[in-house]
């Protein structure tokens, strides 16, 4: 079942665009110096409340207040990508703890919404219908907002107990099916784009997660190491 928290207007502003877009830009030049691929950055205008509200009628509960602000204070469509896959030759030299890193992508806004809950509800009526069985569960009640290149999906916990946490979901049986990334949208960003939005496949940022033992932590031996080398190489 659904627990939604309704919405609650704090008052506070959450997010720093401007903060935000340095990171991503920063990350984005330093991969067209290495000779990889990048794409333009696109950061669309903020939604307005009608827009959410609009949003919200078709599943019958609000969003979750950190991606509802995310929404309203980062941009109402927000993308990112970069690439140093390359055929012909090694664009960085990586440690075999990193070797899995080859692409990383952000994208998220109040039109893919609908597009990813489609997907995430068609994975459910498919084959993950049974909310009793633990692998099917994962799929149930969430919010997905992006999709991963080979088919996954990064959503938001809206189960009462779990609530606001960032988990992936796999729909062809990783061992990191349901794996928290995150514990709120907010950190999810803070920490995702610190390594460069890698992944989002589940074996390019696990690496980042301290043996599993950890969601994304952008502060672990791996992420240090790993902006040590984009930095210095490129």
């Amino acid at each position: 079942m659904i627990y939604d928290k309704g919405y609650i207007d704090y008052g506070e502003t959450m997010y720093n665009r401007d903060e935000i877009l340095d990171i991503l830009n920063s990350f984005k030049n330093r991969v067209d110096e290495s000779g990889g691929i990048t794409r333009k950055i696109v950061c669309e205008e903020i939604a307005k409340e009608e827009d959410i509200l609009k949003l919200e009628r078709d599943p019958g509960y609000k969003l979750p207040i950190e991606f509802r602000q995310a929404l309203k204070e980062i941009s109402s469509h927000i993308e990112f990508f970069w690439s140093i896959y390359n055929k012909e030759k090694e664009l960085l030299s990586l440690p075999s703890e990193l070797a899995g890193i080859f692409c990383g992508e952000l994208h998220f806004g109040i039109d893919l919404i609908p597009l990813f809950e489609e997907r995430r509800r068609g994975w459910i009526d498919i084959c993950y219908p049974d909310y009793d069985n633990p692998y099917d569960r994962v799929f149930h009640n969430k919010l997905a907002f992006q999709e991963v290149g080979n088919g996954d999906l990064l959503a938001i916990d809206l189960e009462e107990e779990t609530y606001g946490r960032v988990v992936y979901l796999s729909h062809d049986g990783s061992d990191l099916h349901g794996y928290v990334m995150a514990n709120s949208f907010t950190k999810f960003l803070e920490e995702y784009i610190k390594v460069g939005c890698a992944g989002g496949e589940d074996w390019q940022w696990e690496v980042f997660t301290n043996n599993h033992t950890t969601p994304i932590d952008s502060n672990s031996e791996n992420a240090r190491k790993w902006r040590e080398i984009i930095s210095d190489e490129l």
